[in-house]
């Protein structure tokens, strides 16, 4: 297995943080300033509108953005970021949103959510969780009542994507049709031993990067939750189909794996995309990777006949 060529000259670019304590309001801002890098303007898909909200939540106010197509709107996608539940914001996934709304002809609503280490669990499951009920709530002034839901999101986005489908579950009522969990970390439990976390660590991800993150952001909760780590719920049937993104060169690409063998096991529809040429994070990079931009492209195909057949 190796990497797309061109992805691995930006991965080289890009140095390995140093083990140990994370100086978080450091990373934040030099991953502020990365982002214009990573999406220049002229590399934005087209899309109808773009509106921001803000929900009142029991921590805070949890703001939003609604992305809306060209043309009619085949579905509703509530996506949420990644970034080790401590990084990230709305303008960080702005270009990963404007693309899955213009290749899907979907309403895509992002949200973010109280970051760790200052707002430890369950700070920013449950922002993501109002945030999602949000979305159901709104179907209709979205784009409408009868359209297919997909909860989604990559990494630290991708856990809270699946913790809320059994949240969900659990709690009876409305619920998605589709959860799409790009390269998801689901299990955060303390021993959990999976070779992907060593064998593929990268400069944007490696296995001291990880066990920082979960540390922080777990803040001494009990790493067994099913919030926490879903691949740890006593059952896991019952949930919407999955759509499921790993790549060969990942830190999490095992634990998303076992969790699609979980999930089948269970009677759960799983579809498993793997993609041998890419790494953690892919999709925020297409607007320099072609490869990454055509792997995306693939996803979003998949998860939109997904939600069509949902529907």
């Amino acid at each position: 297995m190796s990497l797309d060529p061109v992805l691995q000259h930006l991965l080289d670019q890009i140095p390995t943080a140093p083990p140990g304590p994370v100086d978080y309001p450091a990373l934040r801002q030099m991953s502020a300033a990365f982002i214009p890098m990573l999406a220049p303007p002229e590399s934005l898909s087209p899309i109808g509108s773009m509106e921001e909200r803000t929900i009142d939540g029991a921590g805070g106010p949890v703001p939003l953005r609604i992305y809306r197509p060209v043309g009619e709107a085949v579905g509703i996608v509530h996506y949420m970021h990644g970034g080790g539940w401590a990084l990230g914001d709305l303008p960080s996934v702005d270009h990963t949103a404007r693309r899955f709304c213009h290749e899907l002809s979907m309403v895509v609503v992002t949200s973010t959510y109280r970051l760790a280490p200052e707002n430890p669990f369950p700070a920013g499951f449950d922002d993501s969780l109002l945030a999602a009920r949000w979305v159901l709530a709104h179907r209709a002034e979205l784009g409408g009542e009868g359209l297919p839901t997909a909860i989604a999101g990559d990494s630290a986005g991708g856990n809270l994507a699946a913790a809320i489908a059994l949240a969900m579950r659990d709690a009876g009522g409305a619920t998605f049709d589709v959860q799409a969990l790009l390269y998801p970390a689901v299990d955060l439990r303390e021993g959990a031993t999976y070779p992907s976390r060593s064998r593929n660590a990268d400069p944007t991800l490696n296995a001291d990067q990880l066990g920082t993150y979960i540390d922080d952001y777990a803040g001494g909760s009990d790493l067994s939750d099913p919030r926490i780590s879903p691949l740890a719920a006593d059952s896991v049937a019952n949930v919407p189909p999955a759509l499921i993104v790993v790549q060969s060169v990942d830190p999490l690409r095992d634990e998303a794996v076992a969790y699609a063998d979980r999930l089948r096991e269970a009677g759960v529809r799983v579809e498993l995309m793997e993609f041998d040429n890419m790494t953690h994070g892919f999709v925020h990079l297409s607007a320099l990777v072609p490869a990454a931009a055509a792997a995306t492209a693939q996803v979003s195909a998949r998860l939109r006949a997904m939600m069509t057949m949902a529907g």
